[in-house]
């Protein structure tokens, strides 16, 4: 994409000068407002807020009684590194800690400009070289005020917005697509769960327990031989590489997990976790594997146990305790819908459909955002 842009009437300027912070204050008791926004609502560089809790479905606190509405923009004066900046498109109210901004005068710094501005480096910056304290730091009004940059004319910040919230519209578009095919996946899944005799998992493969190598013994982990998964390793459906590895010796010193085999964490908040170990290796004791199956019953079982209904059986199992843990004996009991192989297949080449269709859109999202970033930067700050 090649842009030119005539920088050279463009006007420097202070952000208190053509913006100002908006104290509107609201009840959240009194019925005007249906919506709150939180800090844990708000997302890193995300442009608008696309999450949000209901008046009324738990306590809120003296300190939210600032409105807010379509068109102003809200900003995070709390750890300021987060970027925490998005425009509303809905009435709603939030904490006295998050900065309710709005342009000044629409005929000199347009709303749909002003975002863009509070998205740029060099504002983000300034409010963290300007943030006081250090467990919690957080920024005051008037030092953001101060916070100067180059305006350029109306017509060229028309220009630049639709550019910018062009891209933002296509990045929720797919955001949106992908979103659809994961409730088509889930309830394609649904539909097997309700559909298909359950077995026990002692039935479709045999379970083998992690087991670590010997940290004591170097030579066990001096080479990246042969991955080494750990629970934090599931954040995937696949699992290609590990954060660890074991050399070939430190392989012979554990159970080998043969490849495409699918692991699954038992004990802790992640039990349920669970992910297709596409090269084999070794586990630790926290996950238990079912090996000696074909690649495509693999994908059908992560996607079977990833389910719900999937979760809720693993879960189902687990002790009642303070750290749940399902052990080996009760995790075979575990029943899954397995169906014919010939059934079985058929499923596989519908998850593959959508995994094709969720890779495009994840590769799509990351293509679409770094045009995003880098439509800003370059509009706004001729960086590329």
């Amino acid at each position: 994409m090649t842009l030119n842009i005539d920088r050279s009437n463009w006007s420097r300027v202070k952000f208190g000068d053509v913006a100002r912070k908006v104290m509107k204050k609201v009840d959240p008791e009194d019925g005007t407002v249906t919506r709150y926004v939180a800090g844990e609502h708000m997302d890193t560089d995300e442009l608008r807020i696309i999450r949000w809790g209901t008046v009324g479905d738990g306590y809120l606190g003296p300190a939210f009684n600032v409105g807010f509405q379509p068109g102003q923009v809200l900003y995070g004066s709390r750890r300021t590194y987060l970027r925490k900046v998005a425009l509303a498109d809905f009435d709603g109210v939030c904490a006295n800690t998050t900065f309710v901004i709005e342009s000044s005068d629409a005929s000199v710094l347009l709303p749909s400009f002003l975002p863009l501005v509070m998205r740029t480096e060099e504002f983000h910056a300034h409010s963290i070289s300007e943030s006081k304290g250090s467990v919690n730091p957080y920024i005051n009004w008037p030092d953001i005020a101060k916070f100067e940059f180059m305006l350029p004319p109306l017509e060229q910040q028309k220009r630049i917005a639709e550019l910018v919230w062009g891209i933002e519209r296509h990045r929720r578009a797919t955001m949106a697509f992908g979103e659809a095919l994961n409730d088509a996946l889930v309830a394609l899944v649904s539909g097997w769960w309700s559909s298909t005799e359950l077995v026990p998992l002692k039935e479709v493969g045999r379970s083998v327990t992690g087991s670590t190598p010997s940290t004591a013994e170097t030579t066990y982990w001096n080479s990246e031989d042969v991955c080494f998964a750990t629970p934090g390793d599931f954040d995937r459906s696949c699992i290609e590489s590990t954060s660890r590895w074991v050399s070939k010796s430190g392989s012979l010193a554990g159970r080998l997990i043969p490849a495409n085999s699918v692991a699954i964490v038992c004990i802790g908040a992640t039990l349920g976790k669970c992910a297709v170990l596409v090269p084999g290796g070794l586990t630790n004791q926290q996950i238990t594997c079912v090996v000696d199956l074909d690649e495509s019953d693999s994908y059908v079982l992560q996607t079977l146990l990833s389910h719900p209904r999937g979760q809720q059986a693993l879960w189902a199992r687990s002790g009642a305790t303070t750290m749940p843990q399902l052990n080996k004996s009760n995790f075979e009991q575990v029943k899954v819908p397995w169906g014919t192989k010939e059934l079985r297949t058929s499923w596989a080449g519908n998850i593959d459909l959508i995994s094709r269709g969720l890779s495009a859109v994840s590769q799509e999202l990351c293509e679409v955002s770094r045009l995003l970033a880098s439509s800003v930067g370059y509009c706004l700050e001729g960086t590329k």
